[in-house]
């Protein structure tokens, strides 16, 4: 499935990059497919073979998984960064581990996790929200909203200092 996702994905960049609109695409991946030994040269391959760059793609790693394969995750990304293939960790939410993976995994892009979405409602989870933004920041990143279903959660993101939004708004 993560290969068929990977060539739709693929296909639709070069589609795109044909009728001259750049596209950048964010694909899930399964730990146990980045795991395998010729993925990462596969997905190479495909780039290449298509005449796409690397900085298209942007491979989702879920925090969960990243959380539990953070070496194979790392080999992976180490494999890829050469043809520009970034990466982005989703489904962020604060804590100790959590804040390693910024400093562990070579990441273009935090997605944070849906709770923060609604942190205009708390004032603690907005505070969090704010320190979260502040340090991916400080190391570069990009910082996405999911979900946001309503203009007061995108106001309240932009304010803390979101860089993209995402959701039904």
């Amino acid at each position: 499935v993560d290969r068929w996702v990977a060539e739709q994905a693929i296909g639709l960049m070069r589609r795109r990059r044909d009728e001259h609109r750049a596209v950048r695409l964010f694909v899930s991946q399964s730990p146990l497919t980045l795991a395998r030994d010729l993925h990462a040269e596969w997905l190479r391959e495909m780039l290449a073979s298509h005449e796409l760059e690397g900085t298209s793609l942007v491979i989702d790693l879920r925090l969960d998984d990243a959380l539990l394969h953070s070496v194979t995750l790392r080999h992976f990304c180490d494999l890829l960064m050469p043809a520009g293939v970034q990466f982005c960790l989703s489904q962020y939410r604060q804590g100790p581990e959590a804040d390693a993976l910024l400093d562990q995994l070579p990441l273009g892009y935090v997605r944070l996790s849906p709770r923060y979405s609604d942190a205009h409602t708390n004032t603690a989870l907005r505070d969090e929200l704010r320190s979260i933004i502040d340090r991916a920041h400080r190391l570069g990143l990009q910082v996405i909203g999911p979900q946001v279903e309503n203009a007061q959660s995108a106001a309240m993101l932009w304010m803390s200092g979101i860089d993209l939004i995402q959701g039904n708004l």
